[in-house]
């Protein structure tokens, strides 16, 4: 990862972390920050690993904004949504149709859900497990010659179900994704 990268890392956290701030005070300490990084970085921190020190050496961006609550009154953001991360549109993304990717796309969208903080574990279960491979359950169904050993009574209603579980789960995901809630 580039040095530009991972600053620009470390201050998107820090902005997502001081959220609960009051506007002014949070615009203050990034800024303070911003400016500590960039003093740091002309005064000769200009390799990955000086970056990363330099970073390591600031703090976890939690703790500086722990730090900046001392005596304040937090401000509640009921309307700020957490946004989904690139990583979690791709999880979204593959588990319905990342089959279509050589398999290994629907492999890859399982592991992101699995690695992901944003979804408990009951969450996990259904987007692995309701109609694996997401999508081509349904069309592999569908093409498959079942003769006279599945009736069309139960072989479209099964269908259907194949095809409105990938929904279905993509719903429950998008409509629950928050971060920290792997462990609940």
């Amino acid at each position: 990862m580039s040095a530009d990268r991972l600053v620009a890392a470390y201050l998107s956290d820090l902005v997502m972390a001081a959220e609960p701030l009051p506007e002014e005070r949070r615009t203050d300490l990034i800024v303070d920050v911003t400016s500590h990084i960039a003093e740091a970085r002309a005064a000769g921190a200009t390799s990955d690993d000086d970056i990363r020190q330099m970073l390591k050496q600031l703090g976890d961006p939690a703790d500086i904004v722990a730090a900046a609550t001392d005596g304040l009154v937090l401000v509640e953001r009921p309307s700020a949504q957490p946004r989904l991360r690139g990583r979690d549109i791709a999880t979204l993304i593959l588990l319905p149709v990342g089959v279509y990717i050589f398999l290994a796309g629907w492999v890859a969208g399982v592991v992101l859900l699995w690695t992901s903080d944003r979804w408990t574990t009951r969450e996990k279960l259904l987007g692995t497990l309701v109609t694996p491979f997401g999508f081509a359950s349904a069309q592999v169904f569908a093409t498959v010659d079942f003769g006279d050993t599945l009736p069309r009574v139960v072989g479209i209603p099964l269908a259907v179900l194949l095809l409105l579980a990938p929904v279905f789960t993509f719903i429950v995901l998008i409509k629950n994704g928050r971060p920290g809630r792997s462990a609940e």
